[in-house]
């Protein structure tokens, strides 16, 4: 089984039976927070997508103890996501990629904000300065 959290954190479970079940389960059981940093691996996994963003004023994100999560939000209202989509691939397509895979893992509604276009050819790539 994958690992969803991060090594050294979360809580592992070596040997759970749930009633009715078939026996053995081996799983980790991750920390509250945590999710975010799950949702951060499966979208930064969808390709298209440069990386993470953290919204206009670079607030939004996801704050855990001693680390944040940025671009990710994730409440009773649903999952909130910004990306930086490549300039190279359709834009709409790579977001409907996003909704789909965080959909997966995640409370609904998933909310994709494609908050700028990433050109490779571009040498003047703010993120480098």
């Amino acid at each position: 089984m994958s690992d969803l959290t991060t090594p050294g954190r979360g809580h592992p479970v070596d040997e759970q039976v749930r009633p009715g079940g078939s026996g053995r389960v081996l799983t980790d059981v991750p920390e509250p927070g945590s999710l975010a940093e799950v949702v951060a691996a499966v979208v930064l996994a969808v390709p298209g997508v440069v990386r993470l963003h953290g919204g206009p004023f670079g607030g939004l994100g996801t704050y855990l103890p001693g680390r944040r999560v940025t671009g990710v939000r994730v409440d009773d209202d649903g999952t909130e996501v910004h990306v930086v989509v490549s300039a190279t691939q359709p834009v709409a397509a790579t977001a409907a990629r996003v909704q789909r895979a965080v959909s997966a893992v995640a409370p609904m509604p998933v909310r994709v904000h494609v908050d700028d276009l990433d050109d490779p050819a571009d040498p003047a790539d703010p993120t480098e300065e």
